[in-house]
């Protein structure tokens, strides 16, 4: 391969390497009101509502750096306790009539001059072992909720002392490391093409 394209492929590497900058966010939503509990025979009453935490991962590029991810930037979307449900972005259920999986409306702004804001509607619904019936439904600040069938149940509820904590969890990539890559390949490929070729023993 000829010096130009070697230099080529380098820079395009470093290039793509440099676009990469999808995030991780763990959301918090501390100060809810909920409760879980399970399925009782002798109808005993559930436990009271406590203050609890709720949270959530959000992973995505903002790619028009508008400051928001939408749900077309999502590349994974988790949400709450309930244990069942997955990546809401890319939904673990079948979609026939027992399985259904939806994110109905998303949006996430985690620098807003206002505070950061998290808005998810969703639903997901399927049947495991046995026919068991199991739901969770979140709309964020309103409520959140799911459910075994006969064997487990949630319910969570936004108040007024509800509020929304977002933390970084993964590292920006910066745009000069794609040009300091391009350089450092580029530097490596001329001393290459330099270097005399030995003559071999006969």
């Amino acid at each position: 391969m000829k010096k130009p394209t070697l230099l080529a492929a380098a820079l395009a590497l470093a290039a793509s390497g440099a676009q990469g900058q999808e995030i991780t966010w763990r959301v918090d939503f501390l100060e809810i009101s909920g409760r879980t509990h399970g399925f009782s025979w002798d109808n005993e009453p559930p436990p009271p509502f406590e203050r609890t935490t709720l949270s959530g991962l959000v992973r995505g590029e903002d790619r028009n750096d508008d400051g928001w991810i939408d749900e077309s930037e999502l590349s994974e979307l988790r949400f709450g306790n309930d244990g069942f449900t997955g990546n809401y972005v890319n939904c673990e259920t079948t979609g026939d009539a027992y399985n259904y999986c939806a994110l109905l409306a998303f949006r996430f702004a985690p620098d807003s001059p206002l505070g950061p804001v998290f808005e998810m509607s969703s639903q997901w619904e399927q049947r495991g072992d046995g026919m068991r019936e199991r739901f969770a439904r979140v709309e964020t600040g309103k409520e959140y909720r799911f459910e075994y069938y006969r064997e487990l149940y949630g319910s969570y509820y936004w108040t007024e002392d509800t509020t929304l904590q977002v933390t970084q969890i993964s590292a920006v990539p910066e745009p000069g490391h794609g040009l300091m890559l391009a350089a450092g390949l580029a530097t490596l490929l001329g001393a290459r093409c330099r270097r005399p070729v030995s003559s071999r023993r006969a």
